[in-house]
């Protein structure tokens, strides 16, 4: 990704290794723009990138090592100018996009996400914030450049390694490299299903990819082949990324085993290429594909943003056309970025002196640092919007708080861990609520209701999961299931416990995130008939029991996040558009209440939120010009007095046979 031609015997340039890089990039662009049917597995063009960028830094370092010439401080001089110019301006051009379009929150978000980049601390960054709750899709604005962290994160003691490997144990060399790789692997498999997060983004269990490029050139140089060796050797290593992109399924765990597919296919394109001009490598270097790999780093540095910044503006109308556009303004700014910036410095026509680099790259290391203590402290240029814009976009942080007590975090069914009490301080709890996020956000909606019956209730929530027995999320570890058998155990040891709600999105159901083992991706006809299955099974347990169960229907949500969509068409003096009819809510969850109808009989009373915002046929997003959500689904903190009233009237309702009325 990061690496430029190099030149001796040894090291020609190769046509193919730009070749490679295009096809690796195209990967990354095909799939973060959502452009190919099968090509889930397109984030594999990094590891493409991992293992080319292994194969061509230690060929340089070792091949002047032998020759004497290496320099430490001059290798780290050539990655400044070699990647922080391309880097610079494109955090220029987003945080500019940023400083006229984001509102205060989000424009913090991205000082602190732009910080983390220039200093390559991006992994860690985002492996600590991209979580249920962290950050979401439309505010990772500069998620790619994880990537470009462990890639520095290795330059950074790679160099240092060899140094010393070659100073003190110059037989071992390779011997060293290939015990380092295998150790790197293993804590990959070890890991990657325990820490999935961690395996992903940091460098421990990613530099094996990078070593296995730095395999590559011993092996060329050991191994004396003949062309036809060569042609199949290009060949299965084209066959092996194939495999990979094609092979993908969302059951495997990545890195781990899978990711041997594109290292290993990199390594063989790389190996072939080394010696005769085969095949594959004459078709990677075709002029028009080459050229692509050469702006390969500025197309990866740029691509993304602009992803982001689309979806935020166009959100569920971000079209196939639209797609396309944004891909097609990739390259041509990378293309720009390319010839205007990357080259000039990297071919000393600007900045030819070594120190004035080196002050130039701690001006804009400052300038970003200075940036994000003036967002930070101003709490995000405020004074950019008009009070009442300022008022709308704050509602985005109008969310329950963290609720750490009331969240599960116990296996054990004998414990009370993650339940904590609501509505009335005292008395013996009658009520049990719980559910995923959506009963973490309505937790004082229901806090005061119990309140104001002068009842005592516990309360339970684990992100994500559907109070649903028996069910398991895909990829959650078993979590999900233990918490609703954790709850289900507690139920049956409490008697005493005699009425339950149960509080969910239940878009699980139509999202095919059900499953019956952590590790198995079910088909979605099959995610659909396990919903109906344990929905009905849940009930029939609790009504068997002597529970009165009460279920709290899907929100309507919104197209967009509604804050910010609210405060936008308010800053423009446009309508927002972002509500759903009710038609189209009734379609999107016909699963759901497919399954409530054939349990009616099973369940005391069901609290319908769209009864309350549909009325008119439109699902309201505001209540009295304030946002109901804080983001596309899940309701506002703020909103907790308006979901009483609707709990209240469904309860009359239900006493004197009259449907609800939306509350007033």
């Amino acid at each position: 990704m990061t690496e430029a031609p190099v030149a001796s015997r040894s090291l020609n340039y190769r046509a193919d290794i730009d070749g490679m890089r295009a096809v690796a990039v195209l990967l990354v662009l095909a799939f973060h723009f959502d452009l190919a049917p099968h090509g889930n597995a397109g984030f594999i063009g990094v590891d493409v990138f991992f293992v080319i960028s292994g194969f061509l830094i230690t060929s340089i370092i070792r091949h002047q090592l032998e020759d004497g010439r290496f320099r430490i401080g001059a290798f780290y001089v050539n990655r400044i100018r070699r990647l922080a110019p391309a880097l610079l301006a494109v955090l220029l051009l987003v945080v500019a996009a940023g400083s006229l379009t984001l509102f205060p929150d989000d424009l913090i978000e991205l000082a602190k996400q732009t910080l983390s980049a220039q200093l390559y601390l991006a992994n860690i960054y985002y492996w600590r914030t991209v979580s249920y709750f962290g950050l979401s899709s439309d505010r990772v604005f500069l998620l790619h450049t994880w990537s470009l962290a462990v890639e520095e994160q290795f330059y950074v003691f790679y160099p240092l390694a060899i140094v010393c490997i070659h100073r003190y144990g110059r037989r071992y060399f390779w011997t060293v490299l290939t015990v380092a790789a295998l150790a790197s692997f293993a804590l990959n498999i070890a890991l990657v299903e325990r820490k999935p997060e961690a395996t992903f983004y940091l460098l421990p269990t990613r530099a094996w990819e990078l070593l296995i490029g730095g395999l590559v050139p011993p092996l060329g140089a050991r191994w004396s082949r003949s062309r036809s060796v060569d042609e199949v050797i290009g060949l299965l290593g084209l066959a092996l990324l194939f495999a990979a992109v094609f092979g993908y399924s969302e059951e495997f765990h990545f890195p781990g085993w899978f990711a041997l597919l594109p290292v290993m296919g990199t390594a063989c394109l790389l190996l072939s290429g080394t010696g005769t001009s085969t095949l594959t490598a004459r078709m990677l270097g075709i002029p028009a594909i080459a050229y692509v790999g050469k702006i390969s780093y500025s197309l990866y540095l740029v691509h993304w943003p602009l992803n982001v910044f689309a979806r935020r503006a166009w959100g569920e109308d971000f079209t196939l056309s639209r797609r396309l556009a944004m891909f097609t303004a990739s390259l041509v700014i990378a293309a720009f970025l390319y010839h205007f910036v990357e080259n000039p410095f990297r071919h000393r026509r600007l900045l030819a002196n070594n120190k004035r680099l080196l002050w130039a790259y701690g001006a804009g290391v400052a300038a970003t640092l200075l940036a994000f203590v003036v967002i930070e402290q101003t709490r995000g240029l405020p004074e950019r919007f008009p009070d009442d814009v300022i008022r709308i976009a704050s509602f985005a942080n109008d969310q329950s708080p963290a609720l750490r007590e009331c969240e599960f975090s116990d296996a054990d069914p004998s414990a009370a861990k993650g339940y904590c009490r609501i509505g009335a301080p005292t008395g013996t709890p009658q009520w049990f609520v719980f559910g995923d996020s959506h009963a973490w956000a309505t937790h004082a909606a229901f806090d005061e209701w119990l309140k104001q019956k002068n009842q005592s209730g516990l309360f339970a929530f684990l992100h994500a999961c559907p109070p649903l027995n028996g069910v398991h999320l895909f990829n959650d570890r078993g979590r999900c299931f233990a918490f609703n058998h954790a709850v289900t155990a507690y139920l049956d040891a409490h008697p005493e416990i005699t009425n339950v709600v149960l509080v969910s999105t239940w878009r699980q159901g139509a999202e095919d995130a059900l499953t019956t083992a952590p590790d198995k991706l079910l088909s979605k006809l099959d995610a659909r008939q396990l919903f109906q299955q344990k929905f009905a099974e849940t009930l029939t347990h609790l009504h068997d029991g002597g529970r009165r169960v009460f279920v709290w229907e899907p929100l309507p949500g919104a197209k967009k996040n509604v804050p910010v969509s609210l405060a936008t068409a308010a800053w423009k003096h446009q309508p927002a558009a972002i509500e759903f009819t009710r038609d189209r809510y009734r379609e999107e969850n016909a699963f759901f209440f497919s399954a409530l109808e054939k349990n009616r009989h099973l369940i005391a009373m069901s609290f319908s939120p769209s009864d309350a915002l549909c009325e008119s046929g439109v699902c309201a997003v505001s209540i009295d010009g304030d946002p109901v959500y804080f983001d596309s689904t899940h309701p506002t903190h703020s909103s907790a007095a308006f979901w009483v009233r609707m709990l209240q009237r469904t309860e009359r309702a239900a006493a004197n046979a009259d449907p609800p009325k939306e509350p007033r």
